[in-house]
């Protein structure tokens, strides 16, 4: 039996293995089973049925959906993949939802705002989005869409590699640096609207641990946007950005009113030669102070708090600066930014 589907509302497949209702479910050789724990399902079982047999699957919209607990689970916990379909509070690969009633055993059910299979970003696709932004590199001009700004004859450039990858790297001189700005300042945090920023990058080093890294949104770019020595972001800007320091394993992220920062000094491990999706969310909230959640590859971190009022508009900002006498690069595959109008 082939795939069904309709725009909207539960598509249809034939189940892998005797399934049941409100389980998340994956894709496998063209049949739907169970996801367990460290997957990441692409929908939710609507009826029980037995194997080999067609099976209704509403879709990962973002909305709230009833789902099965491997356990109990206490109402506001964060939920992951657990085995047969189930979730659990128990921290294993991304974090698809949060549980908006308490679940009181195994088998229990409840219901929850569950993500689309990337994360965050699914939020906001119920919200009627009309401003996107996307990049995927294929060419790069300094003075188009973006600005650089190098010390010292580094280089920002488009590399040979699938799907389009921009470099940007610095030469074998402690503290040279390297940037990448949009040319206008498109973003701002607004008061009555949500934004989503995403961006997926990957670092190999030269010299272990000494790179220092930028991603995310500024209204300032210039020199030392990345402080020399391991200072992290400059000391007063609007915006919100991941780094890493010289010297540092995890990447940090801080939010930005002017010179009133906020700094998770932990949001996940930094992790040499490995591509990674950093993302964060951005809820106005009551509209005086926002909430920011920053996502490591799905995974959500703590929200900070941003006082909204003076925020000026923001550049994209990527960024490089070196931490000892080695070249750094780094790569990042591509930069997507959505918010409401």
């Amino acid at each position: 039996m082939g795939l069904a589907w309709t725009n909207e509302g539960p598509f249809t497949m034939t189940s892998g293995e005797a399934l049941v209702a409100d389980r998340f479910v994956l894709t496998s050789s063209s049949t739907a089973i169970y996801a367990d724990a460290g997957e990441e399902p692409v929908g939710l079982t609507l009826e029980p049925v037995a194997t080999a047999t067609p099976v209704s699957i509403a879709p990962l919209t973002g909305g709230i959906s009833k789902v099965t607990g491997s356990k109990g689970i206490d109402k506001g916990a964060k939920i992951y993949m657990a085995a047969d379909g189930k979730v659990s509070d128990f921290a294993i690969g991304k974090q698809i939802g949060i549980l908006l009633a308490a679940i009181t055993a195994d088998g229990g059910k409840g219901p929850a705002v569950v993500w689309g299979p990337r994360g965050g970003q699914s939020i906001l696709s119920e919200l009627g989005l009309t401003c996107e932004y996307f990049d995927d590199f294929f060419t790069f001009d300094d003075g188009d869409d973006y600005i650089d700004t190098v010390s010292d004859a580094g280089t920002i450039e488009t590399t040979d590699a699938a799907n389009g990858v921009l470099s940007i790297a610095v030469t074998a001189v402690d503290n040279n640096e390297s940037y990448v700005s949009s040319d206008a300042e498109i973003f701002c945090f607004q008061t009555d609207k949500n934004l989503y920023f995403e961006a997926r990058v990957k670092l190999t080093e030269s010299n272990t641990d000494d790179a220092n890294i930028i991603v995310g949104l500024s209204d300032t770019v210039a020199a030392n946007s990345l402080l020399d020595t391991g200072g992290g972001p400059m000391a007063s800007y609007d915006g919100a950005v991941f780094f890493k320091i010289d010297g540092g394993t995890v990447w940090q992220f801080e939010t930005s009113n002017a010179g009133t920062q906020k700094t998770l000094t932990s949001a996940g491990a930094f992790t040499d030669k490995t591509w990674t999706t950093l993302g964060f969310l951005y809820d106005y909230n009551d509209g005086v102070t926002a909430n920011v959640t920053p996502f490591i590859d799905g995974v959500a971190g703590t929200a900070q708090t941003l006082v909204i009022s003076g925020l000026l508009e923001m550049h994209i900002l990527l960024g490089l600066k070196a931490g000892s006498g080695v070249v750094e690069a780094l790569l990042v595959d591509y930069v997507h930014v959505v918010t409401e109008r």
